[in-house]
């Protein structure tokens, strides 16, 4: 079985992409929602409405995923503390 080696720059590393990826993900769910709303407000169309229901499951969804981003980025911290703890020892 191989070995796992950790360090802690690639923990800093995937802290940082984890979090510059959540901010980006965050920023376009904006700019999509901010765009599509402003072209098409007071439309009143079933199609569109429909389209408003499946584009705020979206949101939703990819909300979760920069959840995850964050628990990345979490996980990567406590496996820096650990390595700082194993470390001292």
């Amino acid at each position: 079985m191989g070995q796992i080696k950790l360090s802690k720059d690639a923990c800093m590393r995937a802290i940082t992409y984890s979090n510059e990826a959540n901010e980006q993900l965050m920023t376009n769910i904006s700019v999509m929602d901010n765009n599509v709303n402003s072209q098409f407000a007071g439309l009143q169309d079933p199609a569109f409405n429909r389209y408003l229901e499946l584009s705020s499951q979206m949101q939703g969804m990819l909300k979760q995923i920069g959840g995850k981003m964050e628990a990345i980025s979490e996980y990567c911290q406590s496996v820096i503390r650990w390595m700082d703890d194993y470390s001292e020892s």
